[in-house]
């Protein structure tokens, strides 16, 4: 008997990269178009360290190649469930409420206090991503004693 060929051939593959698988994160640190670009990333990757969390993006994010396609949650993405998610420069359309709405606990940072999360929100800050982030992520890092 004879065993047919193979008929998928691997072109390579990659490995998610950070140090918390995002499925598993008990906190979320989520970025969206709000942030303008992948060079501002790295403010919403200091406020995760700082909180111990893995990162996520919307799906205009990954879609734009800002952030890779493995940090995208929402309903063509990965369903998360953490103790804690926190949204920012996302405006919160229904789909990626659906991939989000299992969370205990919500904050979203957004400058447009008409935007749809904050009615999903357990917290909410109207206020500027690239002000607020940073002045958090330093009063935590304080608290920690860095």
């Amino acid at each position: 008997m004879s065993v047919p060929a193979a008929r998928v051939k691997v072109t390579g593959s990659s490995k998610a990269s950070g140090d918390i698988p995002l499925t598993e994160a008990e906190v979320v640190v989520s970025g969206g178009r709000g942030l303008k670009g992948p060079e501002h990333w790295g403010m919403l990757e200091d406020l995760a360290k700082a909180l111990g969390a893995a990162t996520a993006c919307s799906r205009p994010v990954a879609d734009a190649h800002w952030r890779p396609h493995h940090e995208h949650v929402g309903q063509t993405g990965f369903a998360i469930a953490p103790n804690l998610y926190i949204a920012i420069g996302i405006s919160g359309a229904i789909q990626h409420l659906a991939g989000v709405n299992r969370s205990k606990v919500i904050v979203v940072i957004n400058k447009d206090p008409e935007a749809p999360f904050f009615k999903a929100a357990d917290y909410g800050i109207v206020g500027d991503a690239f002000e607020v982030v940073p002045k958090l992520t330093a009063e935590i890092n304080k608290l920690k004693g860095k």
